[in-house]
């Protein structure tokens, strides 16, 4: 009996040792790639992890509402390193170069099919926000935003802050002279006078302009063009006025109120009576005064200095041997003189609120402000398109204007650290730009002066009626220059601006302004 007993548990041991050996090698089998292995042996789990991980994120292509430029965005090289870099395409359209404004109001109001928008009216960007028109970016950018926060500073959030929510991301603007007059010297030459230093000297050139028509255009000559603007900047200088708001006595006020401005307007009415200044500035456009400059007809115009280097192209086709330069302030009848300074923001991004992929644009936006790419946006590559010297950016051409050129058009926000010292590469565009920069922005100090309002919060009657204000400023002083100038007109611009809102918006300026 104890020998069958221990047969018996031999026979058992011997059969479990093989079902033991039949379940290995059927395992075996199945790791080797049988298709029918269990999700949970060992291989088939370790697979799972891989599979996903290859799996590309899937972004979105998000559109987007620009500034205008010549150049077209979406072929533009920047656009491409954008999307390199993070990973996002964005379709680009452009709003109009004359009235963006306006544009922009009519597609805010009929539902902006934008997943982000640059507003460079800075008032523009807070009335969408009151009115709920924008998406609230404070969760986005605390939860996607760490580049955002780091690189621009608390104040500039703060600007784009409307009643503790952040609805923009600003990008800030270098603080400098914008606008100036142009003048042809070698018309200058041909007439025997020296750079006017005066509104007399100034005057006194025109005139020679039009005797003795240095360009020789005959009955086509034009000493001086602008476009349809009323307040032109150097001369406004020589009588105390400096942009649309100005401090006296140390409070803000607006131009319509300046003492200074009926003078300021006779002044211009006596260019236009002479024939000294363009016929018809008062529906010139921007491109025409341009045109008429560029093609040799013009001695003088005002003009903004980024604008050069497409008059130095096109006036170098037209009249080779052409040379001009900005006037340096001229003094007025009082010994005044002086340039409006900007600074502020350039623009704010905002997000509308019809926006299908918020959260996409803080993320894109988050990586375009690592501090690497922001400068591969800004300056390109070292040895491609810029080189440094003694610590300064200087441009390699023509690569740089042909890659990074427009690129400031593109950033959103400012590495606000570094940006001013990149930003001086692109000052080198054309020889006759930064020469001119430099020439506006290198007057003593006391003949800049601060636009007021450049750094101004959200002033609700300012945001609502600022631009239609300065429209009608500007509206009246044409007028005024067509027509004449009396102490009936410039009451009749007081009333008129008074009646469209200025007397409040004048007393909330004022308020804010004390309580700086």
């Amino acid at each position: 009996m104890s020998r069958k007993k221990g047969l018996a548990a031999l026979l058992v041991l011997l059969l479990s040792f093989a079902t033991i050996l039949a379940a290995c090698g059927g395992n075996n089998k199945d790791a080797g790639g049988n298709s029918g292995a269990s999700p949970a042996s060992p291989s088939a789990s370790a697979k799972a992890p891989e599979s996903s991980a290859a799996a590309p994120e899937e972004k979105p292509v998000l559109k987007a509402l620009r500034n205008y430029m010549q150049d077209d965005y979406n072929s533009y090289p920047v656009n491409q390193y954008i999307q390199e870099k993070t990973g996002y395409t964005v379709r680009n359209d452009m709003l109009p170069q004359e009235k963006p404004g306006d544009k922009l109001n009519l597609i805010m109001a009929s539902g902006a099919d934008y997943d982000f928008i640059d507003a460079m009216n800075t008032q523009d960007f807070f009335n969408f926000a009151k009115n709920g028109a924008l998406t609230d970016l404070t969760p986005l950018i605390e939860q996607f935003g760490p580049n955002i926060k780091q690189a621009l500073s608390p104040e500039s959030l703060a600007g784009a802050t409307v009643d503790g929510k952040l609805y923009g991301i600003p990008t800030l603007n270098v603080s400098y002279v914008r606008d100036g007059l142009l003048i042809r010297t070698d018309w200058l030459d041909k007439v025997g006078k020296a750079m006017p230093t005066t509104l007399d000297e100034f005057v006194d050139v025109l005139k020679a302009f039009k005797e003795q028509d240095p360009g020789g255009n005959g009955k086509n000559n034009i000493p001086f063009t602008i476009d349809s603007i009323g307040l032109v900047d150097n001369i406004m200088g020589a009588f105390g006025i400096y942009g649309q708001w100005n401090e006296l006595d140390g409070k803000p006020v607006n131009v319509s109120s300046h003492p200074a401005l009926k003078d300021y307007a006779s002044f211009m009415r006596s260019l236009y009576e002479q024939g000294l200044l363009d016929k018809e500035f008062a529906t010139n456009k921007s491109a025409t005064s341009a045109e008429k400059f560029t093609s040799g007809r013009a001695g003088v115009i005002w003009a903004r200095w980024s604008s050069i280097p497409g008059y130095d192209e096109a006036i170098k086709k037209n009249v080779p041997d052409a040379a001009y330069q900005f006037i340096p302030p001229m003094k007025g009848p009082d010994g005044r003189s002086g340039f409006t300074q900007i600074g502020g923001f350039n623009k704010i991004t905002f997000v509308p609120k019809s926006a299908k992929h918020p959260e996409d644009v803080v993320k894109m936006v988050n990586a375009m402000l690592d501090p690497e790419t922001f400068k591969g946006i800004f300056v390109g590559e070292e040895g491609v398109t810029y080189t440094l010297e003694n610590g300064n950016y200087m441009p390699i051409e023509p690569a740089f204007f042909e890659q990074r050129g427009s690129a400031n058009n593109f950033v959103i926000g400012m590495d606000e650290a570094n940006f001013v010292t990149y930003w001086q590469a692109r000052l080198q565009k054309s020889k006759a730009m930064f020469d001119n920069f430099q020439l506006v922005n290198s007057i003593p100090k006391e003949q800049i002066h601060q636009d007021v309002l450049a750094f101004a919060p959200y002033l609700p009657k300012y945001s609502a009626n600022g631009a239609k204000l300065d429209s009608a400023v500007n509206d009246y002083l044409i007028k005024m220059i067509v027509d004449g100038v009396s102490d009936d007109s410039i009451a009749g611009l007081q009333k008129a601006w008074n009646g469209a809102g200025g007397e409040e918006v004048a007393q909330e300026v004022s308020s804010w302004y004390a309580s700086k």
